[in-house]
């Protein structure tokens, strides 16, 4: 295995979460004191940015806090260092997600537009520069990581989810019963799901659509990311209920789609959707809590509170096998480095 395939990164994810979570949820922690403040701050919004994996992890956490009533916006940083600058006043929270800390387009609005709100940074570097900016700094607790963001990703799905779920109130033990089974499924996963056991057209190139809803959109668009920088295919991402509004169209042969079918109320519109793909003659693979066999793939994954930390591993094992299928070294980047550093 090369020191740059990322299976290792994969591997190594629930012993990485499961202590990330214990000193998220300890008294006194950085979440806890982040939270705590953002709490007493009141604020009139928070906006939530980042780029790439970093700006889709936050998703759950986004829908977390705009259920709980908080004025949240979710902003890419390239948009918002030009076209929402004006809203970083001090009576906004403003949480920057940067694995390195010194992705160019954070940098840029520090620098460049000197924010006002109060800073918050989710970063994989607390010596960066946008760590260094913050009032507050939440660490991934990843360690070190070879090339695509596999661990990254999901240890910022962790630190996001339970900031969130400490600024609407939740205890640290309810946090730990609602991600501690999604930390075991991965576990689960990773023993038991082989990726080469998919149909031969999964490990062929060509476009695939990536779908789901609710935090499983961020499955969608973190898995579709990965096939790109893994495989080096075009990979689309769209809620399943957009997908339905004209890319409906493009469905048929040749046409392959994964449904990251979350739990909840809307997973029967995404188990009909995958349904009628098939029927249409896509190649479908569907991921989620299935009670029932289908004619094209699954992966059965329980009923979590939270799926997306479960969801993500047989996309990650599944793109890393497409790489070695196509003849690439996963993880191998051929036009891009680690850290994101021009516009």
């Amino acid at each position: 295995m090369s020191s740059s395939d990322f299976l290792t990164d994969v591997n190594a994810q629930p012993t990485l979460l499961e202590t990330a979570l214990r000193h998220h949820l300890s008294v006194g922690s950085q979440v806890d004191v982040a939270a705590r403040a953002i709490r007493e701050a009141n604020p009139r919004r928070v906006i939530i940015t980042g780029m790439g994996s970093s700006f889709y992890s936050a998703y759950p956490a986004v829908l977390k806090l705009f259920a709980a009533g908080y004025a949240v916006a979710h902003v890419e940083l390239s948009e918002l260092l030009y076209f929402g600058a004006q809203a970083l006043a001090r009576d906004t929270v403003l949480v920057i997600i940067s694995q390195s800390g010194e992705t160019i387009e954070a940098v840029r609005l520090l620098n460049d537009r000197q924010p006002q709100s109060m800073i918050m940074a989710v970063t994989n570097n607390p010596n960066s520069t946008v760590a260094k900016a913050a009032q507050h700094v939440i660490p991934h607790m990843a360690g070190s990581e070879r090339a695509v963001a596999t661990k990254t990703y999901t240890t910022s799905l962790v630190a996001l989810m339970v900031l969130a779920s400490r600024i609407v109130g939740e205890a640290p033990a309810q946090i730990a019963d609602a991600l501690l089974p999604s930390i075991e499924a991965q576990r689960l996963l990773l023993q038991k799901f082989d990726a080469t056991s998919l149909p031969a057209e999964w490990f062929k190139a060509g476009a695939i659509t990536f779908v789901g809803r609710g935090p499983s959109y961020a499955t969608a668009l973190a898995g579709s990311l990965l096939y790109k920088e893994t495989a080096r295919i075009p990979a689309d991402a769209l809620s399943s209920a957009q997908f339905r509004h004209g890319p409906l169209e493009i469905a048929g042969p040749g046409h392959r789609a994964v449904i990251c079918a979350g739990p909840g109320a809307t997973f029967a519109h995404d188990l009909r959707l995958a349904d009628e793909l098939h029927a249409c003659g896509s190649d479908v693979w569907l991921i989620g809590p299935m009670s029932a066999s289908r004619r094209y793939p699954t992966i059965a994954i329980p009923s979590l509170a939270f799926a997306p930390l479960a969801e993500i591993i047989p996309l990650q094992l599944a793109a890393r096998q497409l790489a070695l299928s196509l003849g690439l070294q996963p993880g191998e980047f051929a036009r891009i480095g680690k850290v994101t550093d021009s516009e």
